[in-house]
């Protein structure tokens, strides 16, 4: 496997992968993205949900946790905050923004950080919430 040092440029995503080689559950993070409120009250079905992606107008299928974090959390101005860790930050915004890869400069642009502040949070060796470097 090829290493490189990851810039501005590189382009970044969850890796759900990165979850099952490391016997994590991604689940757990993501659940962790609701408000207690929303975590008390999530339905008990596991029936997916249509999440219509506004800007290609493209239908996927999602599970009720991010059914709730695109419908509902992406529109509070607390979900993602200047007090949300980088990378909790930029977790968030991969969810709701359908794990579409992102620069650290595109991200600084919807999170209000410096690209340098997120590529030295994300391009290290160490990986925080499974984010990393898209594949080339």
């Amino acid at each position: 496997m090829k290493l490189y040092r990851p810039t501005e440029t590189t382009k970044f995503h969850i890796d759900y992968g990165w979850f099952e080689k490391n016997d994590q559950d991604v689940k757990v993070l993501i659940r962790k993205c609701l408000t207690p409120d929303q975590q008390e009250n999530m339905p008990d079905s596991t029936d997916l949900y249509d999440y219509i992606d506004e800007r290609t107008g493209e239908v996927t299928r999602v599970d009720p946790i991010l059914h709730i974090i695109r419908s509902q959390n992406a529109q509070d101005p607390d979900f993602i905050t200047n007090r949300t860790p980088v990378a909790e930050a930029v977790f968030r915004m991969f969810l709701i923004s359908s794990n579409q890869p992102m620069t650290p400069f595109e991200l600084s642009q919807r999170i209000s950080r410096k690209p340098s502040e997120i590529l030295a949070q994300l391009g290290g060796r160490m990986v925080y919430n499974g984010i990393r470097p898209v594949a080339e």
